[in-house]
């Protein structure tokens, strides 16, 4: 770890600040021949997800039972801490992390289509029981510093956890959701203060630095761990895009070639036009970026102004509203490496005072939740629904399994692995339709320049052609997972093409020779996955 640490404070140190830019090796680039992978599946299919809210991380609101003993406010889990005392807490914790999410659990979320979660964690979880001295060290001067032995044993839960999904094929999103001192001024971020201290802590913010190192390095050889994600919700400053630098720096540098290739995932931070053209600046084949986005229509006086319908079409994607035109402009600066790492069916009651009973209340919840869904489907890589389960009485607003159950959203949240199920296509006739779209393709793209530039003979149209056909075969690699390592994730969709397509485009590159004309190879690859996916249903 001391040879680790120092490559770190070398990182942290430099003025080159260039956001974890990777020169990038043969060996980081896959043989065009070869398939995705299992990992790579993992990483770069289509997530549909939820989020585990309150399973490590605590919130009142979700999980109130554990709260009864908490001081005043009664509102981070350092109120619980204070409030049971470290052995109470303790005992409490541990029976709460090994209940919280079971066996059922995992086995209904595959039966609905859920691929991936999105597990918040907060560095206390980490630190107090990793076996390396160094790392345990980090807890010194956090204001959970304290109560340190509570939390002994709960980085074997998360591990647990991860290797629970794996066991049903789903992937993890670990969310870094309470850093010292706090990224914001919410609870959620482990204090109660109001206060998002980090900011005002250069040693706080170098130390998240390096928990965060020490995180990607802990989980960086799970197979099925998709990303880990930097900070939730940040307190957007000056400073953050620095510190974002500064971190996945420090991450790509000097670790395993596990590690390198751990997509890492930041939050927009309330900014999402400002940090959509950061990934897009900041991503190349060695650097897999993703941005989250979070998207919430009940807080604001201006949410609560709009009726469920009004807010149902703004986001849906066939209007063209502003909520829709948002993801779709973010996803095009992204190249589609945007998630939302957070979203709700849940409406301020305003903006449901209109209608007059509760079935009218309930078909205008649908209408919101759905096109959201819609929304997401079609413009974003990934999704992830906060929460899947909370305390209480049935709550189809922030509870995944209510809404599925009262329909507000769609008991199946995976198109390409329901219609994998029914067996309606085979691999032979895919591939045939593959061969028929690449000819039409093929014919459109060469008639289109044809006719419209000056110099028709400079074009290499065989790249588009290769391009193409390497598309669809990639795509027919993750819906049949026909790799060895792979089948037993068939039905996945290839959801990140951008940053898929930097990898397959410098891999042509190296075997093919590089020209000015190489954008017609990715302009194939992404004219491929345009055209596979109306086939498959």
């Amino acid at each position: 770890m001391k040879k680790i640490q120092s490559k770190i404070e070398k990182v942290l140190d430099s003025k080159d600040k260039d956001g974890g830019t990777l020169s990038i090796s043969k060996s980081d680039i896959p043989p065009l021949a070869q398939p995705p992978n299992s990992r790579q599946i993992y990483c770069f299919r289509k997530q549909h997800g939820v989020n585990l809210g309150s399973w490590f991380t605590l919130e009142n609101w979700l999980t109130p039972s554990l709260f009864q003993h908490a001081v005043e406010p009664k509102s981070s889990e350092m109120d619980v801490l204070r409030g049971l005392g470290p052995q109470g807490a303790k005992s409490m914790l541990e029976n709460h992390w090994s209940h919280f999410i079971d066996e059922g659990d995992w086995n209904w979320l595959v039966e609905h289509g859920i691929n991936t979660v999105r597990i918040p964690v907060s560095y206390y979880h980490f630190l107090p029981g990793h076996p390396d001295l160094e790392v345990r060290q980090l807890m010194q001067g956090t204001e959970y510093e304290s109560f340190a032995k509570v939390y002994v044993n709960a980085w074997k839960y998360v591990s647990t956890a991860i290797q629970s999904a794996h066991e049903h094929r789903i992937g993890v999103l670990i969310d870094l959701h309470a850093a010292p001192g706090a990224q914001n001024t919410d609870s959620h971020s482990g204090l109660s203060g109001g206060k998002a201290g980090l900011w005002d802590s250069k040693e706080y913010q170098r130390r998240t630095v390096q928990i965060l190192v020490a995180i990607a390095r802990e989980i960086g050889d799970y197979e099925n761990v998709v990303g880990l994600e930097l900070l939730n919700e940040p307190k957007n400053s000056n400073r953050l895009m620095s510190w974002y630098e500064e971190a996945i720096a420090a991450i790509r540098t000097g670790l395993g070639s596990q590690v390198q290739e751990l997509p890492i995932y930041i939050s927009d931070a309330w900014d999402t036009n400002w940090y959509s053209k950061y990934v897009n600046n900041h991503s190349n084949p060695a650097s897999f970026l993703v941005l989250d986005h979070h998207l919430y229509r009940c807080f604001t006086p201006q949410d609560q102004s709009k009726s469920a319908s009004q807010h149902a079409r703004e986001v849906h994607p066939s209007n063209n509203g502003p909520s829709a035109s948002m993801l779709a402009n973010a996803s095009r600066e992204t190249q589609g490496s945007i998630v939302i790492g957070e979203w709700s069916a849940a409406l301020n009651p305003a903006s449901l005072s209109s209608y007059p009973d509760h079935g009218s209340k309930l078909a205008a919840q649908r209408e919101w939740g759905h096109a959201q869904w819609e929304s997401y489907e079609k413009y974003c890589a990934g999704w992830f629904f906060w929460t899947l389960k909370k305390e209480g009485g049935s709550d189809r607003g922030w509870c995944y399994y209510t809404a599925v159950e009262q329909g507000v959203l769609p008991a199946q949240a995976d198109r390409f692995k329901a219609a994998s199920v029914t067996g309606k296509h085979s691999f032979e006739s895919l591939r045939a339709k593959g061969q028929m779209e690449s000819q039409g393709a093929m014919q459109a793209h060469v008639g289109w320049w044809d006719q419209h530039s000056s110099n028709p003979n400079e074009f290499e149209h065989w790249r588009f052609e290769e391009g193409f056909d390497q598309g669809w075969e990639d795509c027919l690699a993750f819906y049949f997972g026909n790799s060895p390592t792979a089948g037993a994730l068939f039905g996945s969709e290839l959801g990140f093409v951008g940053p898929w397509k930097r990898l397959r485009t410098e891999g042509h590159r190296r075997e093919k020779g590089d020209s000015k004309m190489v954008w017609e190879f990715e302009h194939g690859i992404e004219q491929a996955v345009y055209r596979f996916r109306p086939s498959v249903f």
